[in-house]
């Protein structure tokens, strides 16, 4: 039986790459961003392809495939900005901006009920539990017969340079997915940096204070555009979590001749959220940095389709 996926809110597609290299064949796609519906079409382009708000779609027009994959809306499920937890009440009558955003995860349950899937995954910030809707929403998912799984999973223990912790919610008919972390070594940001140290500094930066404290010479440093940070080894740490506001990662290097210091680059945020540098996006530099910091980690994605595939009694050629 071939297997075959639906990702909804696919974003330039770290699930879908994942899902494909556990062997998933994906047949469609949906998301509201046209920049990243093309990015998505041009490494994918054998899938369908939905320029589409999925919270007012009839989901009849997708095709029943084996899997959906969701990564619904987390903007505001963080705490960023003061955001603060609506009653039940006014949060179901969806008259602000951050109720409406939080809604998109019902689309799960509509194509659920339409599709029944074998199995559904779903993706998600961790503070998704706190939503004041999440239990009911769950519980849409077990009337339709799923049994849910869910697990806190970081991209730093599935190989990649990059602390990101995500939520992740497994709805199988049998609830029996084996989501044993896998045990890799710890991987820096190192193995993803080019050897280009930047320019030389000539005039104090934001990340000064951090450069100040470096002391091992010739060695490139990790310095991040956050109040209080610290400078850290390359070689020993990995990136903190790459997000879709602006770059906050920069590189810093002193040598006997000065200070060096550059910004990541978009492809080396790529590679640690486990995409290929044969992957492709389109836009302009802030639309791809938006795309790759949305993205799910290449990695979970295809670790989470190789242990469904197994729990629906598939075996893939090379599966970890």
């Amino acid at each position: 039986m071939t297997l075959t996926a639906t990702d909804f809110y696919s974003g330039a597609g770290g699930s879908s790459e994942g899902l494909r290299l556990a062997g998933w064949d994906i047949r469609a796609c949906a998301n509201h961003w046209d920049r990243a519906v093309d990015t998505h079409r041009r490494n994918h382009p054998d899938a369908e392809h939905h320029l589409a708000n999925l919270h007012e779609t009839d989901m009849r027009r997708f095709p029943t495939t084996t899997l959906l994959w969701a990564s619904p809306s987390c903007v505001w499920h963080t705490p960023a900005g003061g955001r603060k937890k609506l009653p039940v009440d006014q949060e179901l009558r969806r008259q602000d901006a951050g109720s409406v955003d939080r809604a998109t995860a019902f689309a799960v349950i509509a194509a659920a009920e339409v599709h029944a899937y074998e199995a559904v995954i779903v993706e998600n910030v961790p503070e998704f539990t706190d939503w004041v809707l999440y239990n009911w929403w769950l519980d849409g998912m077990t009337a339709l017969g799923y049994r849910a799984q869910t697990a806190i999973l970081d991209a730093a223990d599935f190989g990649l340079p990059q602390r990101r912790k995500r939520w992740f919610g497994i709805f199988t008919r049998n609830g029996d997915v084996d989501l044993s972390l896998p045990h890799l070594p710890p991987v820096t940001a190192a193995a993803i940096l080019d050897t280009d140290p930047g320019n030389p500094v000539t005039r104090r930066l934001y990340v000064s204070p951090q450069i100040d404290q470096i002391v091992e010479p010739n060695t490139p440093h990790l310095v991040v555009y956050r109040r209080n940070a610290k400078p850290r080894r390359a070689d020993q740490h990995p990136l903190a979590t790459i997000t879709a506001g602006g770059n906050h990662h920069g590189l810093a290097t002193v040598t006997p001749e000065g200070p060096f210091h550059r910004m990541i680059t978009n492809r080396e945020c790529a590679r640690a959220q486990g995409f290929p540098d044969t992957y492709t996006f389109t836009g302009n530099r802030a639309e791809v940095k938006r795309q790759i910091g949305n993205a799910v980690a290449v990695p979970i994605a295809r670790w989470l389709g190789h242990r469904v595939a197994t729990s629906l009694g598939e075996t893939f050629a090379g599966a970890a």
